[in-house]
């Protein structure tokens, strides 16, 4: 006749003993693993993030040019709008479609916490004018300043704010300062297109055909 064994008490504790900790060194490894994904993630979306505004940086600032366009009182004005945190340009664009040309035109701005983009094919006039395609560039952001390179005394010299209307040009570089509220603060400077004729290179100065 078989004798039916069955568990001690000290069995099943031990038992217990081992499941708990095995469980234990589960839970550890799936929180370390997710902490891990979750940083992977963070570090992707940042860096998507600034190659954007890198993008935006490349093709839009290092194209920019000048630009006059009719206002509403069918006076010329130029486009081209220099703010401390708000800034509109056009600049030329690979074409695509001969009718859509090569030109594009762009504001940047600050909304609550988000950088934000508005563009299209046609010149904008007014802030924030409608029919343009919105873009978020950037999330998370603190503060958003913009700078302007501009010639002073033969140097340059920068300012926050430019009058595009009295100087009929455009900055010879652009630069934009990007703060996050996680404390991160990035800067992207190009130079503009529109102003190739003002160069130096270091002692050599740009020199004027026919002058005397």
């Amino acid at each position: 006749m078989a004798v039916k064994r069955t568990f001690t008490l000290l069995e099943i504790v031990l038992a217990l003993a081992i499941f708990s900790v095995i469980a234990t060194l589960a839970g550890s490894i799936l929180f370390s693993s997710q902490q891990g994904w979750s940083v992977v993630r963070e570090s992707s979306a940042e860096l998507e993030t600034l190659q954007r505004l890198d993008r935006i940086a490349d093709t839009a600032f290092r194209n920019a040019i000048p630009f006059h366009w009719p206002d509403e009182n069918n006076r010329n004005v130029q486009l081209f709008r220099g703010k401390p945190a708000f800034l509109r340009l056009a600049y030329l664009h690979r074409v695509n479609d001969p009718a859509e040309g090569g030109l594009r035109f762009l504001e940047l701005s600050r909304e609550e916490s988000e950088l934000v983009a508005r563009y299209r094919r046609y010149p904008i006039i007014a802030d924030h004018d409608g029919e343009c395609r919105r873009e978020v560039i950037a999330s998370g952001v603190r503060r958003l300043a913009f700078s302007y390179a501009f010639r002073e005394n033969g140097e340059i010299a920068w300012q926050p704010e430019f009058d595009a209307e009295a100087a009929e040009t455009i900055p010879a570089a652009i630069r934009m300062d990007v703060e996050f509220e996680n404390g991160r603060k990035v800067s992207f400077l190009r130079r503009t297109a529109g102003n190739s004729a003002v160069s130096s290179y270091g002692k050599f100065r740009e020199e004027t055909y026919g002058r005397r």
